[in-house]
């Protein structure tokens, strides 16, 4: 069974392909549209189920574009049916890409406390326990989004890009903003790992999103980074939902 995974997120659209639960092919677009989705599947076996996610505002469009490729296509809502628990008091605000990473992350590493950071235009911390039950986390500013808010709510700093090396001292008012933006938003994610070890015995932290590859050996805690785990956790609602229709 070949399902298509899509991900509208802030900035970008992530697309997967899947056989059954094995990711075939996965890719990263600026929209969603016929042609990028015609890109992608050529070559690739016609999926016969998709699930579209999207932190935006609604926009049927887009689930009409998805059915155009998959013979059955649903959206992921607080209503759909999920392989775990959640105790999240106000499922209809939860990101939908915080529930599909903490069901990806639950697949990978079952039976285990997970901490699932997703580090992309906002970041997210969300714990999901060793018995399947996704207890809340919290929501930050992203590390683009504190260079963009510095520069736009002050009268004279710059719009600084993240730096792969820097000083931890700035010499210049550039090198200020970027040490202390970047400095920051590690200090802020080492801080939340570490409290959070503190309540749950031997938590594995899980690192998605934009700025993984930044945050990777930056971090002093041991953690798993894997790219496509919202698109993966939404291969398994799919499946889920599928096989209790």
């Amino acid at each position: 069974m070949s399902n298509l995974a899509v991900d509208v997120g802030n900035t970008h659209v992530k697309l997967g392909l899947f056989e059954e639960n094995t990711l075939l092919e996965s890719k990263s677009i600026n929209s969603l549209n016929v042609s990028e989705l015609s890109v992608f599947l050529q070559g690739k076996p016609q999926p016969q189920h998709a699930i579209i996610s999207s932190v935006r505002k609604p926009d049927e469009s887009l689930l009409s574009l998805v059915r155009e490729v998959a013979m059955d296509a649903v959206e992921l809502t607080h209503l759909t049916r999920i392989p775990i628990i959640s105790l999240y008091k106000t499922p209809a605000t939860l990101g939908k890409d915080r529930l599909a990473g903490v069901v990806g992350a639950n697949f990978l590493y079952p039976n285990a406390n997970l901490l699932v950071v997703d580090a992309g235009t906002a970041i997210t911390y969300d714990i999901i326990t060793a018995q399947g039950e996704f207890v809340g986390g919290n929501i930050s500013l992203g590390l683009r989004t504190r260079y963009t808010g510095l520069h736009q709510l002050t009268g004279s700093l710059p719009l600084c890009e993240p730096a792969v090396d820097f000083e931890p001292l700035g010499r210049t008012t550039s090198e200020a903003v970027i040490a202390g933006v970047q400095n920051g938003f590690i200090y802020e994610i080492q801080a939340n790992i570490d409290q959070f070890s503190l309540k749950y015995s031997n938590l594995c932290v899980i690192l998605t999103g934009g700025e993984a590859s930044f945050l990777a050996n930056r971090l002093k805690t041991a953690i798993f980074v894997v790219y496509d785990l919202v698109l993966i956790g939404l291969n398994r609602i799919l499946i889920h939902h599928a096989s209790l229709e």
